[in-house]
């Protein structure tokens, strides 16, 4: 009987996780144009975030949705939302300028491996044989796509922002299993991690006297959709999936991100592609779903 009650669950948990993925993987198509028009990095985020805010709010007033909240969860939101989810976003569409989008969001795909490390760290997870071999191929697969016999190493920088990207989001899933503000309804928190984000955007772009208006209307679209499609329904749908399914599993059901990027990179960015990026994708793609192996559910 309990297999009746929990199998739809963990269905519906997995095809969140698969929504999260590739709506977040479309990232690089709407943000991309935008900086391409001169907007920088912090205040393209801040109208993402603000957008988001807007349209997610009215949804929620209407529906008469219940924000109270209690200090140590407004503690727990201005970290795991503010530095998790907020500099997540900041870091991957900053790799933008640096690495080829595709490529950018592949190695960002990482976060599952982060997330075993931070367990074993922080939680006293037993690292098994296994996640060495997954951390060897994520060496390995960042190694493939990011060095070519005729052009080098691509930019070190790059690099350095994904991997803080990695290690933000992967303190944001955790955050979110493993603190009080895993209590609250899954769109009140969607809308209270958007705010904070929205609030850090705002201020590093002030700090850097970068908050400039939206440059044109085709700018203002591909905001919009970021705010719908890549945060809102992004962010929504990962809070539902590790709610359903737990933190470890959700990560490891995303493998449409990196793929649905490097499609959105070749077609719309005419970004190269070859024997050898597909190389480190698959590779990366086995590292993370490796680490599955050791959950035995």
């Amino acid at each position: 009987m309990s297999a009746n009650t929990t199998n739809p669950h963990k269905i519906r948990g997995v095809v969140f996780a698969l929504i999260s993925s590739i709506s977040f993987g479309l990232l690089p198509y709407f943000s991309i144009p935008v900086k391409a028009e001169g907007m920088s990095t912090e205040a393209l985020m801040f109208y993402r975030f603000l957008f988001s805010v807007i349209i997610y709010g009215i949804y929620l007033f209407f529906t008469k949705a219940d924000f109270s909240i209690t200090r140590k969860q407004v503690f727990h939101l201005i970290v795991i939302g503010g530095f998790g989810y907020g500099f997540t976003g900041l870091s991957l569409v900053a790799s933008y300028d640096y690495i080829p989008s595709g490529i950018g969001t592949t190695i960002g795909f990482l976060f599952p491996v982060m997330i075993a490390i931070f367990m074993w760290i922080f939680y006293k997870e037993r690292l098994k044989k296994i996640i060495y071999l997954s951390l060897f191929l994520s060496i390995l697969g960042v190694f493939l796509l990011s060095y070519t016999p005729n052009q080098g190493m691509v930019s070190p920088y790059g690099i350095f922002l994904l991997m803080i990207t990695n290690i933000m989001y992967g303190m944001y899933i955790i955050g979110i299993n493993k603190t009080s503000i895993r209590h609250l309804p899954s769109s009140v928190l969607t809308f209270y991690v958007l705010v904070i984000s929205m609030i850090v955007c705002l201020c590093l772009s002030l700090f850097n006297n970068s908050l400039t208006p939206i440059p044109s209307l085709t700018a203002g679209i591909n905001i919009s959709l970021m705010a719908i499609i890549t945060t809102i329904i992004s962010n929504l749908t990962l809070i539902l999936a590790i709610k359903s399914i737990g933190s470890t599993i959700t990560a490891l059901l995303s493998p449409l991100e990196p793929v649905t990027a490097i499609i959105i990179g070749v077609i719309a960015f005419n970004e190269v592609f070859n024997f050898q990026i597909l190389s480190g994708v698959i590779i990366i793609i086995i590292a993370v779903v490796l680490i599955m192996i050791k959950e035995k559910k």
